[in-house]
């Protein structure tokens, strides 16, 4: 079975830390992702569970991270008991973000989301989901991060 990719970039106007700490923080990530619920120690090789609800129906997506580089790239890999496959390697969905530095204040944000199961799901993530949740990153990001810097002027 051919396994299915998605590559996604937005630019962000503010610095990679400020991105990075939104995708690695639990407490964070419910303020813009669908998400009611992140739990994990944020450590290579770590759990990472997203515990939400579509339509009314509660999902958890069961993950590991493979990789964090602070201010460079987040990746993990799960599986969703809301994706309609069993729980085993090959249903494994790999997510990495990868932070790149245009300058101080402005960073592009490249998403690959690979080992998708079927062209369904693939239409549906890269035509209406992930713009929508790229697009909830950004705000998200850009509001808090010009917060921030007016707190610290003030």
């Amino acid at each position: 079975m051919q396994k299915l990719s998605i590559k996604q970039s937005i630019v962000i106007n503010a610095p990679a830390h400020a991105i990075y700490q939104a995708l690695t923080r639990s407490e964070q990530i419910p303020l813009y992702f669908p998400i009611k619920l992140v739990i994990s120690k944020w450590r290579v090789g770590e759990s990472v569970e997203y515990k939400g609800e579509i339509n009314g129906l509660p999902f958890t997506d069961y993950g590991v991270i493979e990789k964090l580089v602070p201010n460079v790239c987040y990746q993990y890999r799960y599986w969703s008991d809301n994706h309609g496959t069993q729980q085993c390697a090959e249903s494994y969905v790999t997510i990495c973000y990868q932070l790149q530095v245009v300058n101080h204040q402005v960073t592009r944000l490249l998403m690959t989301q690979d080992n998708l199961v079927s062209e369904e799901m693939l239409t549906v993530m890269d035509e209406i989901v992930w713009p929508q949740l790229l697009t909830a990153l950004k705000n998200h990001v850009q509001a808090n991060y010009l917060k921030s810097q007016i707190t610290v002027a003030l």
